[in-house]
């Protein structure tokens, strides 16, 4: 397969510790989309991800293998990452190591459950033409908003993350390259980090 018929696909990060939440938020239970039931939120994410089409590999940290179990039933690719306790630049490099072979990468978050499947499909679609693209809440255009897309050309600055910042320091090193796509889904900037996260 050559690069430009490599998919782009989405790194789901989900091996965080969880500190400021008290215990594994992944197994809290909320509401499954379109439905009166409850799942754990790991799989509320998954479900969006998956729904989009796109390609997807898990993040998992040592001592999860119990979870790796539960997506290879699921038929979703995943990979320990050995230095994920050093924080998410880690994970993001390991990700990006693991999937050389794609065309671009979205960055999701696990505790993000209530992003729409489209909006991973409009971050894609717009990462064919831009060089990063990060979504931005149209009603809040100034916090934080995810999964952020990178092109391929970023492939060794992202392997070479570390440290908790994840991708920041690439997004400000690189702004001029930046497109900041618009969207109506509020899931993008709601995160879980704390218990009382999920009563917004």
């Amino acid at each position: 397969m050559s690069n430009t018929d490599a998919p782009i696909g989405v790194i789901l990060l989900a091996a965080g510790k969880s500190e400021r939440f008290g215990a594994d938020k992944r197994l809290v239970q909320i509401d499954k989309p379109q439905s009166t039931q409850q799942q754990p939120m790991l799989l509320t994410t998954l479900q969006q991800i998956r729904a989009s089409g796109l390609p997807l590999f898990v993040v998992l940290r040592p001592g999860d293998q119990q979870w790796g179990d539960a997506l290879d039933k699921l038929s979703i690719d995943w990979g320990i990452c050995p230095e994920a306790a050093q924080g998410m630049g880690h994970s993001l490099a390991f990700g990006v190591h693991a999937t050389q072979q794609w065309n671009g990468w979205l960055i999701a978050l696990a505790d993000m459950p209530f992003i729409h499947s489209q909006t991973y499909r409009y971050v894609a679609d717009n990462l064919k033409q831009h060089a990063i693209v990060r979504p931005r809440l149209k009603s809040q255009p100034q916090r934080p908003a995810h999964p952020v897309g990178f092109q391929r050309q970023f492939a060794c600055e992202l392997m070479a993350c570390e440290g908790d910042h994840g991708a920041r320091d690439l997004l400000q090193k690189h702004h001029d390259q930046l497109f900041e796509l618009l969207l109506e889904d509020d899931g993008i900037v709601r995160d879980i980090d704390r218990p009382q996260d999920l009563n917004v």
